[in-house]
């Protein structure tokens, strides 16, 4: 007889949901920075746009109701602040509407909202008068956020104000490969920091709103950590470029946060570990290469599958927050299916015994829903638990969805769930 496995359970009010950000899977929307990004030659990988993306704008009934047949109980979702404000101050009382009627939806269907109102884009008109380095971003924003709550205040109580403040900075101000391609690691710093004025104006914003509202609001930032380890231990100048880009990937804006305690929950999104390597050849990366372990498997785009540091990172940061905790992102690219039944089955896991060890964890949002406009690399990732056919537009749930409604329904991975994964 084979040992039984390890019987995993969830509570009760655990959300088990799906991410998505509204110009990876909208379309319709020319006023961004990215759309403009995009239509410039050699920037997207296969000169890809996210000008229809997944029709999301039309086809949104569908995919709520795809997430209601898998009996998923939350969904987290982004707003385009360009589509609703196409003009400095000018809001658009139809593209509201529009966001309303998506609310709506979900809630119709059961399943719990949770609202992003930064996830990477800005309007055109921000960006010519110097997008997230231009120091009137935290007004702006604070108040964009406002006029969120007010409008939306009612359908929902869970609110993400940015996303992965350390990715937009890195990448659009230090490596050059997202808007607006700077190689500036002075200017990527300052971003930051304006961010995270940005973050506490929108904060004190969003609860001032609420409050006047009467709206039950809790809100927190989308922290992207990542594992990092220096490549080589016995390498002096490894070690320390790994401490330094500790502190400023993972811990310096995620700890300002945690001490001036301008959040009610932490919002973690975690994908992989990197192996630093200093290399002072890559000036453009401030002397930085990333690795990854020799041997280990790897998803579509070469990032290592670790679910370890699921687990770990959660022990990390769950003490030091001190709010409760959801996992707001968690996913791989995987075109064939092959590798995210195990993924998702081994991070929930590491979920699963973070709150066997008393940590306060209360949801996870799997990335993706759809496949999706995964920005500089374009169409070519497929990261969606549904898979999507760009031509026809037609939504077909791969079979690493059916587990996932398992488990979401079951609340519990148990030795059928291990056998299913080949564990």
């Amino acid at each position: 007889m084979l040992p039984m496995r390890e019987v995993l359970e969830f509570p009760e009010h655990f959300l088990f949901g799906t991410a998505t950000a509204a110009t990876q899977i909208e379309g319709h929307c020319e006023d961004t920075d990215w759309a403009a990004f995009a239509r410039e030659p050699g920037r997207i990988r296969g000169g890809d746009t996210p000008a229809v993306a997944c029709d999301h704008l039309h086809r949104f009934r569908e995919d709520v109701a795809i997430q209601q047949q898998l009996g998923l109980g939350a969904h987290r979702l982004s707003l385009e602040w360009a589509r609703l404000e196409p003009g400095e101050g000018d809001f658009d009382p139809a593209a509201w509407d529009h966001y309303r009627e998506v609310l709506g939806a979900h809630r119709d269907a059961g399943i719990t909202p949770m609202v992003t109102l930064h996830h990477f884009t800005i309007p055109r008109w921000l960006a010519a008068r110097g997008g997230l380095a231009n120091p009137e971003l935290p007004r702006l924003l604070s108040r964009f956020a406002a006029h969120a709550v007010e409008a939306l205040g009612d359908l929902c109580t869970l609110w993400i104000t940015i996303n992965e403040p350390n990715v937009v900075a890195s990448h659009g101000h230090l490596l050059g490969v997202w808007p607006p391609a700077h190689h500036a690691p002075i200017e990527a710093f300052r971003v930051l920091q304006n961010l995270l004025a940005a973050h506490d104006a929108m904060y004190r914003a969003m609860h001032d709103t609420a409050s006047q509202r009467g709206h039950d609001l809790a809100a927190g930032v989308a922290h992207h950590l990542r594992i990092i380890e220096p490549d080589d231990t016995g390498r002096v100048a490894d070690r320390a470029w790994t401490a330094l880009y500790e502190w400023l990937f993972n811990g310096w804006f995620a700890g300002a946060v945690c001490e001036r305690k301008t959040h009610d929950f932490f919002g973690l999104n975690y994908y992989s570990r990197d192996l630093v390597r200093f290399a002072p050849e890559r000036f453009r990366e401030a002397f930085l290469e990333r690795n990854v372990r020799a041997g280990a498997e790897v998803n579509d785009l070469g990032w290592e599958i670790y679910p370890e540091g699921l687990g770990q990172l959660l022990d990390l940061w769950a003490p030091r927050a001190g709010v409760p905790v959801y996992i707001t992102e968690n996913g791989l690219p995987d075109d064939d299916d092959d590798q995210r039944p195990r993924f998702l089955v081994r991070h929930l896991a590491e979920v699963a015994r973070a709150l066997q060890r008393g940590l306060d964890v209360r949801g996870y949002m799997h990335w993706s829903l759809l496949d999706n406009f995964e920005w500089a690399e374009g169409y070519a990732p497929r990261f969606g638990l549904v898979h999507v056919d760009y031509e026809t537009q037609t939504r077909t749930p791969r079979p690493s969805a059916a587990l996932y409604a398992r488990i979401a329904r079951e609340r519990r991975i148990d030795d059928a769930t291990w056998a299913a994964i080949g564990a």
